[in-house]
């Protein structure tokens, strides 16, 4: 490996922690779909060398009104086409923002079944 990619790779980890970097969502999606950074590398059909440049550019906010211009500058930087970019960021946020919301009520009405009527019930209809 040769030093340029050793200390990409050193200041890849770095920002790993910050998520207004590309690092930050590259490990994240690693993590959550259990793959390597080989792996994404493959996803994103870049080598190791362009992956850690991607890693050190500043990722968009998906709700910012230049997303996608933000987006096709990393895009035209790096090589790698916006739709897997996309990808990475939006599953990465909308991980974090469900793994965040304390109130699983979005999540009720897939559980919630008829309960069995009571016996009592049926007598007060039959009066």
């Amino acid at each position: 490996m040769s030093d340029k990619i050793r200390l990409l790779g050193l200041a890849n980890k770095e920002m790993s922690g910050n998520s207004n970097f590309f690092a930050f969502y590259l490990k994240k999606y690693g993590e959550i779909e259990s793959i390597s950074e080989q792996e994404i590398c493959s996803e994103l059909n870049c080598s190791i060398k362009i992956y850690q440049k991607l890693a050190l550019c500043k990722a968009p906010s998906a709700s910012s009104s230049d997303f996608l211009n933000r987006l096709n500058n990393v895009s035209q930087y790096t090589g790698i086409p916006v739709i897997p970019l996309n990808k990475i960021i939006k599953r990465v946020d909308s991980v974090i923002a469900l793994s965040r919301s304390n109130n699983a009520s979005h999540l009720m009405a897939a559980r919630d079944k008829k309960k069995p009527r009571d016996s009592n019930d049926n007598q007060d209809e039959n009066s």
